[in-house]
């Protein structure tokens, strides 16, 4: 997104402007609620930047942003911190997490852009069941990991980005563990488990990679390793999406 560094810059800059009949906010100003976070963006945001938020299908606009505004959104208004009026109010409604809460801010305010309901209920519901579902399947994680025995053949999934040093590599990228079975996935690394460990919450393998043909990238790299027969790579199964064959 153009001017995305200036919007970035809004949240963690030391002093806040006005536009037009906006209110006149207090330098390193954090919004009450949403309602107020909405009307702060509102005001400092740029048209251009607006209609261009505006303009993007939801999804997309909310994702393009999650690592640059947002990020400016949780580490500027101190959502880490969870201490102040907006992060009680984010709790109060059962959302806990720093990323959930900048991902409504934004979704409400492209909402709002667009005359649309923010439907802040449906919202929560959705993540709401995002963590029961991820709950429930660490539950089963723990005794997954205990049964799994030493020689068993598994797959992991991976995405993938180019990289562009030069080196004409491919750098992978872990699907997360509760993504579906049957998903299609880009890169699927075949192995047998040489070892596994416990440390604490994590459930991590040790894999002698057997096939890689199912992985569609140029030399795939993961953690700095090629990734490629009779190699091995380590992969925790309290994140990386491992399939037992």
């Amino acid at each position: 997104m153009k001017n995305v560094i200036t919007v970035i810059l809004l949240f963690v800059s030391v002093t806040v402007f006005s536009q037009g009949d906006c209110k006149d906010y207090k330098e390193n100003y954090i919004p009450k609620n949403l309602k107020d976070a909405i009307e702060y963006l509102n005001c400092e945001w740029s048209e251009s930047d607006k209609t261009e938020f505006k303009n993007k299908e939801e999804d997309e606009a909310v994702t393009e942003l999650h690592f640059g505004t947002g990020m400016g959104i949780r580490n500027g208004w101190e959502l880490w911190k969870g201490k102040n009026r907006i992060s009680r109010f984010f709790k109060s409604k059962g959302i806990t997490h720093p990323d959930d809460m900048s991902s409504i801010i934004l979704t409400s305010f492209h909402r709002d852009l667009n005359n649309k309901p923010i439907d802040l209920k449906g919202q929560i519901s959705v993540y709401q069941e995002y963590w029961n579902k991820l709950k429930n399947k660490k539950k089963s994680l723990k005794q997954k990991f205990k049964e799994l025995e030493i020689g068993t053949v598994v797959q992991v999934a991976f995405s993938g980005s180019w990289r562009y040093d030069g080196t004409d590599t491919t750098t992978l990228h872990s699907y997360l563990y509760t993504a579906d079975d049957l998903s299609d996935f880009e890169c699927l690394i075949e192995g047998k488990v040489i070892e596994k460990v416990k440390k604490k919450k994590r459930y991590n393998l040790t894999i002698e990679i057997t096939n890689c043909d199912s992985c569609e990238y140029k030399n795939p790299v993961f953690n700095k390793k090629e990734v490629e027969t009779g190699k091995t790579m380590v992969v925790d199964m309290a994140y990386e999406k491992v399939i037992i064959k």
